[in-house]
């Protein structure tokens, strides 16, 4: 089960795809805001049952997840569908209004930084979810984090990262 909405919800639930027995992406509108690119290739994948115009309203467990509840938006009727995972991708909208007129950010607000993690202000450095990159797992934002240490304590130490 997948909760998704725009590119990153589509490319979430396009991955699981190739993982899953079975995906059943739940978006509250009857066609994916995502990018056209995540369209056929879901549209084409053998396992996901869409339900559309639907939005969760409860999770069904006892010990673990059993289920969630549905509801659609239209119609206002409830289905109960089965599921032992469920991953919420909603979007996502960077923590970054701190920084605002401070820092480079992109279109969506994410901090520009090199590979070093640098961005435009010498000793300021951007890791993990607030810095614009293609990819956000956890593995990414601890790798951005070593590479920033090492970056600050070259600054720090007056020579310049490269």
């Amino acid at each position: 089960m997948i909760v998704v909405g725009g590119n990153s919800a589509a490319e979430d639930a396009l991955l699981l795809t190739g993982i899953a027995q079975k995906v059943i992406p739940v978006h509250r509108r009857d066609t994916l805001r995502a990018t056209k690119i995540y369209h056929e290739p879901l549209q084409q994948a053998k396992n996901p049952e869409f339900c559309w115009n639907s939005t969760v309203i409860q999770l069904l467990h006892g010990d673990k997840l059993t289920g969630v509840r549905l509801q659609n938006l239209r119609t206002g009727e409830e289905t109960d569908p089965t599921c032992n995972a469920i991953f919420i991708c909603v979007g996502r909208q960077p923590a970054t209004e701190l920084v605002a007129g401070q820092l480079e950010r992109d279109t969506s607000g994410y901090i520009i930084a090199d590979e070093t993690t640098r961005t435009n202000l010498p000793g300021v450095y951007a890791v993990g979810d607030v810095r614009a990159k293609p990819l956000r797992q956890v593995v990414t934002a601890v790798a951005d984090g070593a590479v920033a240490i090492h970056a600050a304590e070259q600054y720090l130490a007056g020579g310049e990262t490269t």
